[in-house]
């Protein structure tokens, strides 16, 4: 489908609803006003909706009733004179149902008391509750609640982002939002910001959060001066369930085939005895007796060389078993206390664990370099691999959340995260280096295991004062980050000219980074965030009054990272002809114990300074915003200064010192408006200006090998501080309960963005990845979102229960790099890396509440985007679209047992990364070639749940 006819399918579509939207349908509300003590009806109250004009007085009876009011959630105001203010919050109307309440209020007994407020569990994790958080905030924002996650299979939250408006995923775990890098986004977990979770980015790796755990995320696509100013693409606010106030106990059990690795060979180097667990028992670790000292400096013949590497499992074979079936299980527990003087106290815990398998094939090529005058030919073929990628996961997952009500003016929340993930990771590499002895077969090996730990804890007040006038707010949080990368390794053979069944091992004159090496990092990240904010009503219009609103954000994080590798080479005083006889062995006997002498193999370290670096950040935050009403138009104007030390200490490939202490102070500002054209549709406008940070990996000169794709990343400590202007206009439109429309555009303006570039390093070093500032850069597009039920529009109760959820992007972007470094980046001008021209998702739901059914259909496609801008020398490398259904089934046999199956990536389309040969900035497959080709295979899934209540 080409895009002009994805254009007139959503015009249609478009029109279609909005007219079919029209026969829009309301509810009501009844009920009956007693006095608290002696219980007789009071006549004459007055009953309003708060917000709104609708409201009616009670009858003789003390009855009320108030009908044709659009569904929603709305607090309802109860006031009489000489009684207190009654405010019953969560108030829940419905299409074509009444909702009946018996109300009490008290005599104020001639003092000025505060207002009564009476407040049910407020339920945020469904449809209705998200958009009623969309419809109320003032800011542009996207959501998805835990209802409809629960209607697909995603198992992480990187597979949920991919549901909401105008969010791409790359890599299977980070979030491009608006087609803008996922460098840009800044994520907070319950209300407090998150860390960057990667080593070699700045970013935050959404594949840690399993979707069980989610309440609800929402994606502030416009700013304000009460949220971090770190952000251009999204702020991705992630909400952990909440403790409910309900007694009961869940259990969950799963299995997935997937195929082309189910019942198939899985094969791996080794184990340790807490693979199962998510983190290395040990077994991979350095061992004691590799000195602390850098061993670079030692002698040729100081027997440490020789001593050493006899301390390390030197078995460089693989073994193979049969991959059995996904497993997964969960335990949820959720208890409620009442104590004394109304005081309540709740809690949720959850255990999840999980283990996968995955096997795919995966082409890999690498082209020669160029000349100008060649660039409408195809490029000589530098490298041609065929990779057999083996992944093995496993999870262990942690929340235990706590809720204490003291009162309905003051909660205090504590909520934790804690995740586990270890992946062990074997790439069995054949093919040709066309460059280098193109006439002999490689094969060329990694075996990695990769554990990461992450904590998220807060503690957070809400406290409401003088009858809700003023409200106070207060969140601590602290975070951990622990990564471990035990013994990787990476090493290659070439095919024996003697002999073609044997295959030698390539021994380095000098350490290298993928040359019979073994490498070892770690990472740790603490960080502690503070942040309290206070809004006060100053008066104004009753139910709509203006509100000011003040408050101070700190955070500090401290992060460590270092790392050591080594390779095993010859020595001066080797015998060829027995190092060519001991590099034939089979791949478990080369690195014998007796083969490490004088006169044989030694080991070298490579470590230097470079590779490792530690750094801290501390971020200073002051706002202030205003909110005032005017009749139907509400205006928000704040200002938001953040003061941001970033210091980082590492070294050069010389040995240099490189101390970076950045100090940047950012004035922020912000303006939202929106317009109320009627009670169910309004416009928003929003102007915010903000920014965009390295992180330490990024400034850091420390220099790592991609074996995947075959390349070195380093750092650049001269990036700036990117500054970006963003402007939004949408239009809203919600015609029934759970229903919304919503269409609009928006435009960004950077300077000095960061981005991804290719380099060539010349000889045999091959392509490398770094980062650098553009001059400027803008994008501009428009989102489309329509969630509609056909409840209503057709007399078949089998339509009724149907519903769509459609939302789409078209986006336009063009960093331009100025003319003094024309001659080296491939274009000056053209479209952020990482940017989708379009982005579509569509979701078919079909609900029976009564039998217990829900089925969906889901559909995913993003257009072309740049994977990694281009040199003269390097063509830019583009990631080609991709087309994704995911079906799921689930039944309610009982209100205890529950049952899901689905199949994930129902048409198996393949990943493909092209070069841009010709730099045309088109990929066709005639005249570019590919870099990347893989399928990662269907995923068949199956679960039960039972509950306890």
């Amino acid at each position: 489908m080409n895009f002009l006819e994805i254009r007139s399918a959503l015009t249609f579509i478009t029109f279609f609803l909005f007219i079919t939207s029209s026969f829009a349908q309301t509810g009501a509300v009844k009920g009956i006003v007693r006095d608290a003590d002696t219980k007789a009806v009071v006549t004459g109250a007055s009953v309003m909706i708060a917000g709104t004009t609708q409201g009616v007085a009670t009858n003789a009876e003390g009855v009320f009733q108030i009908s044709g009011i659009q569904p929603g959630t709305y607090s309802l105001k109860v006031s009489f004179i000489s009684y207190q203010d009654l405010l019953v919050e969560d108030v829940k109307i419905e299409t074509d149902k009444q909702l009946e309440l018996n109300l009490e209020i008290r005599t104020s007994g001639g003092a000025s008391l505060e207002e009564v407020v009476v407040s049910a569990t407020r339920l945020r994790n469904t449809n209705n509750a998200v958009l009623t958080e969309i419809r109320s905030a003032r800011q542009v924002v996207s959501g998805i609640s835990q209802q409809q996650i629960a209607m697909s299979q995603d198992r992480d939250a990187a597979q949920v982002m991919t549901r909401i408006p105008g969010v791409t995923i790359v890599n299977n775990r980070f979030v491009n939002v608006r087609g803008i890098p996922e460098r840009y986004n800044q994520v907070m977990l319950n209300n407090a910001i998150a860390p960057s979770t990667e080593v070699d980015r700045r970013t935050f790796s959404f594949d840690l959060i399993p979707s069980n755990v989610l309440e609800r995320m929402m994606i502030y696509k416009s700013g304000s001066a009460d949220n971090p100013g770190d952000f251009a693409g999204g702020l991705i606010k992630v909400y952990t369930n909440s403790a409910s106030g309900e007694n009961f106990t869940t259990f969950n059990v799963g299995s997935n085939l997937r195929a082309n690795t189910t019942f198939q060979p899985y094969r791996f180097n080794r184990t340790s005895s807490t693979d199962f667990l998510g983190f290395d028992g040990g077994e991979r670790a350095l061992p004691g007796a590799v000195p602390t000292e850098n061993m670079r400096g030692l002698p040729v013949n100081d027997p440490l060389r020789t001593d050493v590497p006899k301390s390390f499992n030197n078995d460089l074979s693989y073994q193979s078993r049969t991959a059995l079936p996904d497993f997964n299980f969960g335990v949820g527990l959720g208890r409620t206390w009442d104590l004394r003087n109304g005081r309540r106290l709740s809690t949720l815990s959850q255990l999840n664990y999980s283990q996968s398998n995955q096997f795919f094939q995966r082409r890999f090529n690498r082209y020669e370099i160029q000349d100008p005058a060649d660039y409408g030919t195809p490029a000589p073929l530098r490298l041609d691999f065929n990779d057999e990628q083996y992944e093995q996961e496993n999870r262990v997952g942690l929340l235990s959340n706590w809720s204490l009500l003291l009162n309905p003016f003051h909660k205090i929340e504590f909520k934790n995260l804690f995740n586990q993930i270890g992946e062990n990771v074997t790439i069995l590499r054949e093919g040709l280096d066309y460059v280098q002895q193109s006439n002999l077969n490689r094969r060329n090996y990694l075996y990695q295991y990769r554990s990461r730990s992450i904590y998220s804890g807060q503690l957070e007040g809400t406290h409401r004062f003088a009858a809700g006038k003023t409200n106070l707010n207060w969140v601590g949080g602290v975070n951990y980050l622990g990564e471990n990368q035990p013994d990787l390794r990476r090493f290659r053979t070439l095919q024996s000219a003697s002999n073609p069944a044997i295959y030698d091992m390539i021994l380095p004159s000098s350490t290298n980074l993928y040359d019979t090496g073994r490498y070892f990092g770690e990472l740790s990240e603490i960080g502690v965030n503070t942040s309290v904010s206070v809004e006060h009503q100053l008066g104004g219009i009753t139910d709509n009054p203006i509100v000011l609103k003040g408050g101070l954000l700190n955070e500090y994080r401290d992060r460590s990272f270092s790392s050591r590798y080594f390779s095993y080479r010859t020595t001066g005083d080797t015998n060829p002809d027995e190092i060519n006889r001991l590099t034939s062995l089979p791949l478990d006997q080369i690195f014998a114990d007796e083969n490490f002498r004088s006169d044989r193999f030694i080991i070298d370290e490579g470590t230097s300074p470079i590779d490792s670096y530690t750094g801290s950040n501390i971020l200073s935050a002051g706002f202030a915003n205003i909110a005032i009403p005017l009749e139907k138009v509400n205006i928000i104007a704040g200002f938001r200064a953040e003061y941001n030390i970033l210091r980082l200490n590492s070294f050069d490939g010389s040995a240099l010192p490189v101390n970076v202490d950045n100090r940047v102070f950012s004035p922020l500002g912000f303006l939202n408006v929106d317009y109320d054209l009627t009670d169910v549709q309004k416009i928003r406008f929003g102007y915010g200006r903000s920014v965009n940070r390295p992180e330490f990996r990024e400034i850091a000169p420390f220099l790592f090998y991609d074996f995947e794709l075959d390349a070195n990343r380093n750092g650049n400590p001269n990036l700036k501080v990117a500054t970006i202007d963003n402007l939004d206009l949408r239009y809203e439109w919600y015609p029934r309960q759970g229903e919304s429309i919503s269409l609009g555009g928006f435009y960004k303006r950077f300077k000095d963005p960061i981005e991804t570039e290719v380099i060539n390093q010349g000889g045999t070093d091959g392509q490398a990845f770094t980062l650098n500032n553009a001059m400027s850069a803008y994008a501009y597009g428009a989102e489309i979102e329509i969630r509609k039920s056909f409840s209503g529009l057709t007399e078949s109760s089998f339509i009724d229960r149907m519903s769509v959820n459609l939302n789409a992007s078209v986006i336009k972007s063009e960093v331009d790099y100025g003319s003094s470094i024309i001659g080296d980046i491939q274009d000056a001008r053209r479209p952020l890396q990482g940017q989708s021209p379009y982005i579509i998702n569509a979701i078919l739901n079909y609900l029976d509440e009564e039998n217990g059914w829900n089925m969906s259909a889901a559909y995913n496609v993003i257009g072309k985007r740049i994977f990694a801008i281009g040199t003269v020398s390097a063509p830019a490398v583009y990631e080609l679209p991709r087309n994704s259904i995911d079906l799921t089934v689930s039944k309610r046999f009982t209100r205890s047992i529950a049952a899901k199956i689905g199949v994930q990536d129902l048409l198996n389309a393949p990943f493909r990364f092209y070069q841009d040969t010709n730099r045309d900035t088109r990929i066709d497959f005639v005249n570019d070639d590919p870099i990347i080709n893989f399928r990662r295979g269907t995923l068949f899934t199956t679960s039960l749940i039972y509950t306890i209540k």
